[in-house]
């Protein structure tokens, strides 16, 4: 999911007279990854999370006990990274986004994030060639002001928040919506991340759009309700809309935002829209420009780890090695990874992508197989509708500095 869900334009780049510093491999024109110097490194040091979201893949017991990964522990996780790219010193320029994810990161206290953040920056210098950024993603119900100077300061004044309408309840989305305009009142720009539930489609696009443009939303992402363990069965009947009713309604919202944004209206960026429009202008000669490269996951034990599918498209976390046992190289040169990657290439091999047109620009993350029935998980429907849009409007202009 974290390929979708890091913000556009300047939120990982340095600033805009810097652009000409980075290497040629930074751009839409090949696959950034891990291996190039770019590594989305999702932050996972602890599962914790006082909330029962219904599409959440946590099991109670993981949110509630999860274990803590110590700040020692994570230093020691980010030097073996740094130990792989001192091994590689044809590698010039490194990117590193940490992306803070749980559970809910500020729980882990204001005091250890802290510790984390002066670290990761040590580890990591800029005088070695390294452009390190940190992402906190946040159910923002627990967060009070005193955690905005953290977002100024760690974040360049930006964080994430999940907004998922009121498929929490009235109760959290009043809750919610008050943090969310506190903090945009004091001078942080605020991303949303949305799981397209039933609740939404009741909304309605146009509903949910005119909401964020009120609130000031810089970008909202708009993503699929997945199948997990925790939330089959009767959640995810009762919350997961199928996949056409997921193109149908990101189609209605995006018509919407032209609508908006030709009329001059400030609008949020859509994630999805700018995701699919990147791809489809970058380089023709690399067809797994949407392949998970890019991002591992760190969990609590030591794990590197990334959502794959099994039984059809039930999610579940596929490990590829433990940093405390293994160095960085290891866990990337792995059988385990090795294999995922194939199949991230080969689009799981899936009959109905491999002749598709769209296949290295769709929504599609870590593949799996389709529903029977449904549109696929890439939402062809809404990546052509993207296209023929762009085409005609060219809202998003030059993304050639757009990087993931």
């Amino acid at each position: 999911m974290t390929d979708n869900l890091i913000p556009l334009m300047d939120q990982y780049l340095p600033p805009k007279e810097d652009h000409k510093s980075l290497p040629t491999s930074f751009d839409t024109e090949r696959q950034n990854s891990i291996e190039t110097g770019y590594f989305i490194f999702t932050q996972m040091p602890s599962l914790r999370c006082k909330l029962r979201c219904p599409h959440c893949y946590l099991s109670l017991e993981q949110r509630t006990s999860s274990p803590i990964m110590t700040v020692d522990q994570l230093e020691q996780a980010c030097i073996k990274v740094r130990e792989y790219y001192d091994s590689k010193p044809e590698i010039k320029e490194k990117v590193i986004v940490n992306y803070w994810y749980g559970g809910e990161p500020t729980q882990m206290g204001q005091d250890y994030m802290l510790d984390a953040f002066e670290r990761i920056d040590r580890i990591f210098p800029e005088s070695d060639g390294y452009h390190i950024r940190h992402e906190i993603l946040t159910a923002l119900i627990g967060v009070d002001p005193s955690w905005y100077e953290i977002f100024k300061t760690w974040g360049r004044g930006h964080f994430q928040s999940s907004f998922d309408g009121l498929m929490r309840g009235d109760r959290y989305m009043l809750q919610w919506d008050k943090k969310a305009r506190a903090a945009i009142e004091s001078g942080l720009t605020l991303s949303t991340i949305s799981v397209v539930n039933h609740k939404m489609v009741e909304d309605g696009p146009r509903k949910i759009l005119d909401y964020l443009c009120d609130l000031g939303v810089q970008e909202a992402s708009f993503l699929p309700f997945m199948l997990n363990e925790q939330n089959k069965g009767e959640k995810y009947e009762t919350f997961a809309p199928p996949m056409n009713v997921y193109s149908d309604f990101m189609i209605e919202l995006t018509e919407y935002w032209y609508e908006k944004y030709l009329k001059g209206e400030r609008v949020p960026q859509i994630g999805q829209m700018a995701f699919i429009v990147s791809r489809a202008r970058g380089s023709k000669k690399y067809i797994g420009q949407n392949i998970a490269g890019q991002t591992l996951f760190l969990l609590p034990e030591g794990d590197f780890v990334l959502p794959d599918y099994k039984d059809g498209y039930l999610e579940y976390m596929n490990a590829f090695g433990n940093i405390f046992e293994q160095s960085f190289e290891e866990i990337l040169s792995s059988p385990e990874r090795r294999k995922y990657l194939r199949r991230q290439i080969t689009g799981n091999m899936n009959e109905d992508c491999a002749e598709c047109e769209h296949k290295s620009h769709c929504i599609m993350e870590f593949w799996k197989p389709n529903r029977e029935g449904d549109e696929c998980f890439g939402a062809k429907r809404y990546v052509e509708y993207v296209l023929e849009m762009e085409k005609k409007h060219n809202a998003l202009g030059d993304m050639s500095a757009i990087m993931y």
